[in-house]
């Protein structure tokens, strides 16, 4: 079943457009990996798919509705914003909250759910990120996986129909980005829908159902995750993954 659907997304900035022509459909329990260089437009691509920019042109199809992204409404937002998640790369949590006020804020501001409620959902999505034990810390005393893994709990906390995570372990020491990576593991092995933008290949490659790579504004090749990874048809496919093998042999 399909879950979000967007067509022709550009996006420039004072300059070169930074979003040429991309669309992306989403099927119910798809993980959906988006691989390229630096400068790519990945993360720019999420972000106006989750309205964090304002796409200059687009088309999102999204629970039955279409929209014209340069022209969505505010209510609109707030709707979509809703039943989807996010993930940021740099956390983005409350620094004067604990772990369990980060994750209870939205439900009880935004959803204007009783307090009682929020906690109990809260306390559950703590502990299936393994952190119930560290709900009364704040983000000063938890390191940067945990806080990762905090605000996966928030993201997972709103039953979203889709989490983007923008290159989640991007911001994390090495040794910590397994534990965010077991949390989207479990995620996915429970149908979870979600679009991840990374640099993290033994994620994309083990985890997610699809690939696509960008580069220049544009998806160069989206492909089944196998098809991909083991017969990439794009030449700029091939040499992007010929210079990260290249890379982790060295």
């Amino acid at each position: 079943m399909k879950v979000l659907e967007v067509q022709h997304v550009k996006k420039a900035f004072d300059g070169p457009d930074i979003l040429k022509d991309v669309s992306l459909s989403v099927e119910s329990g798809d993980v959906i990996a988006i691989l390229g260089p630096s400068g790519s437009g990945k993360t720019t691509f999420l972000r106006c798919i989750n309205f964090l920019e304002k796409a200059d042109e687009g088309t999102m199809w999204f629970a039955g509705k279409t929209y014209q992204l340069p022209r969505i409404t505010r209510r609109d937002i707030s709707a979509i914003r809703m039943r989807t998640g996010f993930v940021f790369q740099n956390y983005n949590l409350f620094r004067n909250k604990t772990a369990l006020q980060n994750v209870t804020e939205g439900l009880i501001v935004a959803r204007h759910m009783d307090r009682e409620e929020a906690e109990q959902i809260a306390l559950e999505q703590l502990r299936r990120v393994d952190m119930i034990d560290r709900k009364d810390h704040f983000p000063s005393q938890l390191s940067g996986g945990q806080q990762q893994r905090v605000a996966i709990a928030r993201a997972m906390a709103t039953d979203p129909e889709i989490i983007y995570f923008d290159e989640p372990t991007s911001a994390l020491d090495p040794e910590l980005i397994g534990e965010v990576l077991s949390v989207m593991r479990d995620l996915a092995s429970q149908g979870m829908t979600m679009v991840v933008v990374t640099h993290e290949m033994s994620f994309a490659r083990n985890v997610s159902n699809r690939a696509i790579l960008m580069e220049d504004g544009v998806i160069v090749e989206e492909a089944p995750t196998s098809e991909f990874f083991n017969n990439p048809k794009a030449d700029r496919t091939k040499a992007f993954l010929r210079m990260l093998s290249s890379y982790n042999e060295g």
